[in-house]
């Protein structure tokens, strides 16, 4: 459950309500409208839980995991905070889901919020200033745009990290998912990539056409998805036979972060999320995640609802 005071709203006429909890730059509630009522189609954390909560929130400085927590760039090697095992994930034991942004603009439908970071923040170079803006728009679209600079050469991926349930509530097992992607990075036991890109074609992984969200198994999944290049394009279409909603999502990056969130003997929500490859840092012949100075890094998600 979230706590939504202190919490920004964003909304539209037609009834969509969006809140944002400048901790973390989190959305803790994405309600549409329906026949029935108004309905939330974001998932909070269980109040018991004792692990740290990414529900919702910004993903940084960089998203997913870093073999090692460590890299070298230009010839120095820098090392990260280690909060997963070896590794780092999600920018650290302090990353910017723990941090306060500030909000630097609210409007009926839309807000931005900022944060600066600095050099050494979590191990990683260079002062950092990262925005994000949140905007609602119709038919019923919730459009994520993350910008970022950096005074030295620094690996950025930035991400949302929303639990998404379209029918509201209950397991996700009926939920139907089609991911404009023909590979995508298997994983160790440590959740790093194994290998390069391999098709999806025959494999569990492939969901080329709609198919059950949880895999032809019901196992789920925690796994990066190849989506290409090439600006702002479709890269998933999640949907709810039961209730007739569906989630279409655009992106600018190359990778779809696909991640069943687990609740007892079943699964109670999906995450979806834009980022780059997992571990890219060690990976030259992984797409280049590098931000140098005088570059903006940029990355938009745009979230079409239907019902």
């Amino acid at each position: 459950m979230f706590d939504h005071e202190s919490e920004l709203e964003i909304g539209l006429a037609s009834g969509m309500l969006v809140r944002i909890d400048p901790k973390g730059a989190r959305l803790t509630s994405v309600v549409l409208p329906s026949d029935d009522g108004p309905v939330e189609l974001l998932i909070g954390p269980d109040p018991k839980q004792k692990t740290r909560d990414f529900h919702g929130a910004t993903i940084g400085r960089y998203a997913n995991r870093i073999a090692g927590a460590q890299f070298t760039l230009d010839g120095e090697q820098f090392q990260l905070d280690a909060n997963e095992g070896g590794n780092c994930l999600h920018g650290g034991g302090k990353g910017f889901d723990q941090c306060d942004w500030t909000v630097v603009a609210h409007w009926i439908n839309a807000a931005t919020l900022r944060l600066e970071s600095p050099d050494g923040d979590q191990g990683f170079p260079g002062n950092l200033v990262a925005e994000v803006s949140f905007a609602v728009s119709d038919p019923e679209t919730l459009s994520i745009t993350y910008r970022a600079c950096c005074d030295r050469a620094c690996p950025v991926s930035l991400t949302s990290h929303g639990y998404f349930n379209l029918a509201g509530g209950g397991s996700i097992a009926d939920h139907r998912l089609k991911l404009n992607a023909k590979q995508v990075l298997e994983v160790d036991g440590e959740k790093l990539p194994v290998g390069g890109p391999r098709d999806v074609d025959g494999t569990r992984f492939d969901f080329r056409e709609p198919a059950p969200a949880l895999g032809p198994d019901g196992a789920g999944f925690d796994h990066n998805f190849c989506v290409g290049s090439g600006g702002m394009r479709e890269v998933a279409v999640l949907s709810d036979p039961a209730s007739g909603r569906s989630m279409t999502m655009l992106s600018n990056q190359p990778g779809l972060q696909v991640y069943t969130a687990p609740a007892g003997d079943s699964f109670n929500a999906i995450c979806l999320e834009p980022q780059a490859w997992p571990d890219a840092p060690n990976r030259p012949e992984f797409p280049s995640t590098i931000l140098r100075p005088g570059v903006e890094y940029v990355n938009r998600i745009r979230l079409q609802f239907s019902s």
